[in-house]
C-alpha cells in the first residue's frame, strides 16, 4: 500500500480526542474525561467514507502502532513492555497484510485515500514519537505503557463511532469487526502491564 499525502481537511470534531491529547502531552485522560471524550464522539455522524479511505485508516493505525511498538524493542528491557510490542508489531504486521488483501478483494485504492481521520492518526503517532525522544528507562516504559492505552482507546472509539458505521462493503465490516477486538486485546493488555509496571 502506498502512501500519498492528500490535501488537508479540517480534522472532524471526533478527532478533537487526538489534538487534545497532543496538546497534553498524550496524557492519560481521567475517567470523568474519558466518559465525556466518549460522550461526545459518539453523538457525532460518522464522516462520509469509501471503503478505500476505511481501509488507508487501518493501514494509517498498522504503520503507526507497527513504528511505536519497534520503538518499544529498541529502547526497553521490561519484559512487560517488550512482551506487549512483540504482541502489537505481529498483530498490526498481520494486520497491515490482511488490509492490504482486504483492498484487493473489494477492488478498492486506498493511494489517495487520506481522510481527516488518517491525518489525525498520523499527527497523533507523529507526536507520541516525539513525546517518548529522550526518556530512558522506568519512564520511558510507564511512559509507552500510558499512551498504549490512551491510542488504543481513541482508536477504538474511531473504528467504533466512524469506521463501523461508515462500512457498506460486507468483508470491510467483518474485518472491522475483528480489528476493533485486536484493538481491545491490546488495550486489556497494555492496561494489565502498566498494572505490573507501576
Amino acid at each position: 500500500m502506498q502512501r500519498r499525502s492528500g490535501v488537508f481537511r479540517p480534522a472532524i470534531v471526533a478527532l478533537g480526542v487526538f489534538l487534545g491529547l497532543a496538546a497534553t502531552g498524550c496524557s492519560t485522560p481521567s475517567q470523568s474525561e474519558s466518559e465525556t471524550n466518549t460522550a461526545t464522539t459518539a453523538e457525532i455522524k460518522p464522516e462520509s467514507m469509501t471503503s478505500g479511505e476505511i481501509l488507508y485508516v487501518l493501514e494509517t493505525i498498522n504503520l503507526g502502532e507497527a513504528e511505536q511498538a519497534e520503538l518499544a524493542l529498541q529502547h526497553s528491557r521490561n519484559n512487560e513492555v517488550t512482551q506487549l510490542a512483540r504482541r502489537i508489531l505481529q498483530d498490526h504486521t498481520a494486520s497491515s497484510q490482511a488490509v492490504d488483501e482486504l483492498e484487493q478483494a473489494v477492488e478498492t485504492d486506498t493511494e489517495s485515500a487520506s481522510s481527516s481521520i488518517s491525518e489525525g492518526i498520523q499527527f497523533q503517532v507523529n507526536a507520541f514519537l516525539e513525546d517518548m525522544a529522550g526518556l530512558t528507562g522506568y519512564e520511558f516504559n510507564k511512559t509507552y505503557l500510558e499512551k498504549q492505552i490512551v491510542l488504543h482507546e481513541v482508536s477504538l472509539d474511531v473504528v467504533r463511532t466512524q469506521l463501523i458505521p461508515g462500512a457498506d462493503e460486507p468483508a470491510v465490516l467483518d474485518y472491522l469487526e475483528s480489528y476493533r477486538d485486536m484493538l481491545e486485546k491490546h488495550r486489556e493488555q497494555a492496561q494489565q502491564s502498566l498494572k505490573d509496571v507501576l
